[in-house]
């Protein structure tokens, strides 16, 4: 069987996190592996199964591997520099797709990871970052993606990205409700309001300050003080059945912070300690709704690319 040329693996995320609105991201262990190898014709072939995945006749331009890869070709090589070359993608994905676990970004930053191992050059961080941006159009998700951990990503557009990485406090356990239903991201913007009263927005940075200084201090029963919404959260859970009902059971069960991830359905509960993981997602699956409970990790190591030579 042929070698691949390069193979990367890129962890889920979970944006947000309650008061972080499109800033605050944390990378997860669910995974999507891609594999690049040479083609058999000119152009890029996709092969893909397992979770959140395009089907193969998929339309290409569309595709956000194959998106990611021809940004990062023109990094690596610059444009044309590809032109003609026969390339073959395979992924396999442990993400869901339309769950609010970061999918799209994983995709992206994979394909994006792919491109730019062809080249001569290896980019800078802040290259990959600004590429997965323009192809993503936020920071939050692919910052996570990228570098693992926690992550804080402000700016873009026409403003320079400024990020920061904070370590994961050994003690928390992650564990996520994942929905059977799905949730399209561009849905759930679309029922966000244009404007919020200044009191809000006051009382909202405040909380996304607190979330900052929980993490950074390891400050476990700061996190549900922390995650306190007023951005996002109170419009997108009248549209998502059941899923107000699993925050207020993980906090009944011992959580210490929980919270939609991303724009949902999925549901984040960050535990400080096993009993309390345990009692969350045996809470979780007794309370009807349809769905997988499932404890997880924090990702610390971020994307990985891995050399096929």
């Amino acid at each position: 069987m042929p070698r691949p040329i390069a193979t990367v693996d890129v962890p889920a995320s979970s944006a947000n996190l309650g008061s972080g609105f499109d800033a605050f991201a944390v990378a997860l262990s669910l995974k999507l592996r891609a594999e690049l190898f040479a083609g058999d014709e000119s152009g890029i072939v996709l092969t893909a199964r397992g979770e959140g995945v395009p089907p193969d006749d998929a339309d290409a331009d569309e595709n956000l591997v194959i998106r990611g890869f021809r940004e990062g070709l023109r990094i690596a090589l610059g444009a044309g520099g590809a032109g003609g070359i026969a390339w073959r993608i395979e992924v396999s994905s442990m993400i869901p797709a339309a769950r609010g676990l970061g999918s799209s970004a994983a995709a992206i930053v994979a394909g994006l990871l792919l491109g730019s191992a062809v080249g001569r050059r290896s980019p800078e961080a802040d290259e990959l970052l600004d590429a997965a941006i323009r192809v993503e159009g936020h920071p939050d998700n692919v910052a996570a993606a990228l570098y693992g951990g926690f992550t804080l990503a402000v700016g873009g557009g026409e403003t320079p990205v400024t990020l920061r990485r904070f370590a994961v406090p050994e003690s928390w356990i992650p564990v996520l409700f994942i929905p059977a239903v799905e949730s399209q991201t561009a849905q759930m913007r679309a029922v966000l309001p244009g404007h919020i009263p200044h009191a809000d927005a006051a009382l909202q940075a405040g909380r996304a300050a607190l979330l900052a200084t929980a993490i950074m201090t390891t400050d476990a029963p700061l996190l549900r003080p922390a995650m306190i919404d007023l951005l996002h959260q109170p419009h997108r859970l009248p549209h998502l059945a059941g899923v107000a009902g699993l925050i207020e059971t993980a906090y009944e069960r011992g959580a210490a912070g929980a919270c939609l991830s991303g724009a949902g359905p999925s549901v984040l509960a960050i535990c400080d300690g096993p009993a309390a993981a345990h009692a969350v997602e045996k809470g979780w699956n007794g309370t009807g709704v349809r769905g997988m409970a499932t404890r997880v990790r924090f990702d610390t190591a971020g994307a990985r690319l891995i050399s096929g030579d």
